[in-house]
C-alpha cells in the first residue's frame, strides 16, 4: 500500500512539473528575453557631400554582449529623420560590409590617464613599489593590445592626460613606436596631477580631424574629472578660468564622427564616463584589476572589429543634424536604435539640389587660392621667419621669431630662442632649426618628437610654407625672398 502511494504521488509530481514547465512557457512567451542588441557606433559622412553617401558602422550583439556574426544585408534596414521623430526609409543602401572594422581597418586614439592617483595601487593605496602601481598595469595592458593588432590596416596613436593633455603619437600603421612611448609616461608634478578628463577627451577627439572610416578613443581612467581651477582657485596655464563640461567630450565626439570606449580602472568607478561613452556610440567597461584590463582592451577591440558597415544614400531634405534609424531582424527577434550626424554639405543643402549659384563658392574659393599664390610670389623682400599658429597645450613666447642666427632653438627651457610654456611634452631643445650659408639653407633637427607637413621627421630641410608641429604647437616656416630670385 505504501509503495503504491509513492507511486501515485511521483507520477502526480511530475504532472504537476509539467503544467509548471507549460506555465512558465506561456508567461515568458509574452515577454521575449532581449537577445538581440543594436547599436550604431558611428555614422560617417565623410561622403556626404560629394556622392550624399553615408556609412553606419552597426554593433550587434547577443544577450552576453557577445558580437552576432554572419547576418545578411537584408537583415538590416535603415530609415533617416531630419528632427528625429518622423523616419521614412533610405533611398538606397549601397554597400554592405561585415566585420568592418576587420575588412577595412580601425583608427583607434589610446588615451591614458596620468594623474596623480595613477602612481597609486589598485586598491588605492599609496604605494613606492612601480610593479604595484596602477600606471604600471595601464602600459603593460597597451602593449598587450598593441601585440594582438595584427591588421595591417589598422592604425593607433598615444595620448596621456593629467592637468594637461599631451599627444605622444598621432595614428600610425606602426606598432613598435607607440609602445617605446609609454615610456615617457612619466609621474607628473603637484601641479600636473589633476584630473582633466573632459578636456583630454575633447581634446582627443579633434586629433580626428580630418580622418575617415572607422574611429575610437579608448580612454582608460580611474576616477572623475578633477579640473585644475576648480580645486586650486588659480588660472589653468591653459585653459585659464575655463572648467569644461561633460557635454563638451560629446559633442566633439560626435562632431568628428568618434565614438569613445572607456575603462574604469580602481574602486572609484569614473562614472561620468558612462554617459560620454553611451551618446558617442561606445560603451563603459569596469576593471577590479589587471586581468580584467586586458580583457576590457580584448572586448573593445573584437566589438568594433565585428561590426557590420552599412552604406547608404542619404535624404535631400536640408537640415543641421540628420538622424538615422538601424533595425536589425535575426533568429526571429528585431531590435533598433538611432543616432544623429552633422550633415556636411556646402550651406546645409544636399547635393541634388544643386543649382547654378552653387558653383559660386568653389570659383571664389579657387580665386583665393590664386591670390595667394600671387601675394607669395611677389611679396616684398624680408628675412627667414618663424610664425606660431596656435599652440593646443601651453603658450608661446613670441608668435613672430626672424631667423638671425645660425642656430634657432625651439623648446620648453630657457636656451630656447622661440619657447612654448606650459607645455610638458616640449623638451628644453625639442627642435633647432640650423642655417647653411653657403647654399643660404634651413634644416630643422628634432630633439623630441616633430612632425613637418604632418609626417614625422628627424631632420628636413624646409621650404617656405612647410608647418611645423612641436608638441601641440602649430609653427609656419617663411623662407627668405633671395631664394626665389
Amino acid at each position: 500500500m505504501t509503495r503504491k502511494l509513492v507511486v501515485r504521488m511521483s507520477a502526480v509530481t511530475v504532472r504537476m512539473s509539467r503544467i509548471t514547465v507549460t506555465v512558465l512557457s506561456v508567461i515568458l512567451a509574452g515577454f521575449p528575453l532581449a537577445a538581440l542588441n543594436v547599436s550604431v557606433a558611428q555614422l560617417d559622412p565623410s561622403r556626404l557631400l560629394l556622392s550624399q553617401q553615408v556609412d553606419a558602422y552597426v554593433s550587434v550583439t547577443d544577450a552576453d554582449g557577445r558580437p552576432v556574426e554572419g547576418l545578411s544585408r537584408g537583415a538590416f534596414t535603415v530609415e533617416e529623420s531630419s528632427d528625429g521623430e518622423r523616419y521614412g526609409p533610405a533611398r538606397e543602401i549601397t554597400g554592405f560590409t561585415a566585420d568592418a572594422g576587420a575588412a577595412n581597418g580601425i583608427t583607434f586614439m589610446l588615451l591614458i590617464d596620468n594623474s596623480g592617483s595613477m602612481y597609486d595601487t589598485i586598491e588605492g593605496k599609496p604605494t613606492t613599489d612601480p610593479a604595484q602601481m596602477r600606471i604600471t598595469h595601464a602600459k603593460a595592458a597597451v602593449r598587450t593590445f598593441l601585440a594582438s593588432m595584427t591588421n595591417p590596416a589598422d592604425r593607433v596613436g598615444l595620448a596621456a592626460f593629467n592637468t594637461f593633455f599631451r599627444v605622444l603619437a598621432k595614428p600610425t600603421s606602426g606598432r613598435d613606436p607607440i609602445g617605446g612611448l609609454l615610456d615617457e609616461i612619466q609621474r607628473p608634478t603637484t601641479d600636473e596631477a589633476y584630473t582633466e578628463l573632459y578636456a583630454g577627451l575633447g581634446l582627443a577627439a579633434r586629433e580626428f580631424a580630418g580622418v575617415r572610416g572607422r574611429k575610437a578613443i579608448i580612454v582608460l581612467s580611474d576616477g572623475e574629472n578633477f579640473p585644475f581651477f576648480s580645486h586650486t582657485g588659480r588660472p589653468h596655464p591653459v585653459f585659464q578660468t575655463k572648467v569644461f563640461s561633460r557635454s563638451e567630450p560629446i559633442l566633439a565626439g560626435q562632431q568628428e564622427g568618434v565614438s569613445m570606449y572607456g575603462i574604469s580602472f580602481g574602486p572609484e568607478k569614473a562614472r561620468s564616463l558612462q554617459e560620454i561613452t553611451v551618446e558617442t556610440g561606445g560603451k563603459l567597461f569596469d576593471a577590479a584589476d589587471a586581468a580584467e584590463l586586458n580583457g576590457a582592451y580584448e572586448s573593445i577591440h573584437r566589438q568594433v572589429a565585428g561590426e557590420y558597415r552599412v552604406s547608404y544614400r542619404a535624404g535631400t531634405d536640408p537640415a543641421e543634424k540628420r538622424y538615422v534609424k538601424v533595425s536589425v531582424a535575426a533568429s526571429g527577434e528585431k531590435a533598433s536604435t538611432a543616432r544623429f550626424y552633422f550633415a556636411s554639405t556646402v550651406f546645409g543643402l544636399p547635393v541634388d539640389r544643386m543649382t547654378p549659384l552653387f558653383i559660386i563658392p568653389f570659383l571664389l574659393a579657387i580665386a583665393l587660392l590664386w591670390m595667394i599664390t600671387r601675394l607669395k610670389l611677389e611679396r616684398k623682400s624680408r628675412p627667414a621667419n618663424l610664425e606660431v599658429l596656435q599652440t593646443r597645450v601651453g603658450r608661446a613666447s613670441t608668435r613672430v621669431l626672424p631667423l638671425g642666427s645660425s642656430r634657432t632653438i625651439i623648446g620648453g627651457g630657457q636656451k630656447a630662442d622661440l619657447t612654448i610654456v606650459g607645455a610638458p611634452q616640449v623638451r628644453e631643445e625639442h627642435a633647432t632649426i640650423l642655417f647653411d650659408p653657403k647654399d643660404k639653407s634651413y634644416t630643422v633637427v628634432g630633439g623630441g618628437d616633430l612632425l613637418v607637413n604632418n609626417q614625422p621627421t628627424r631632420t628636413r630641410k624646409l621650404e617656405a610654407g612647410d608647418v611645423i608641429d612641436v608638441g601641440g604647437a602649430t609653427i609656419v616656416f617663411d623662407e627668405p625672398d633671395h631664394k626665389k630670385k
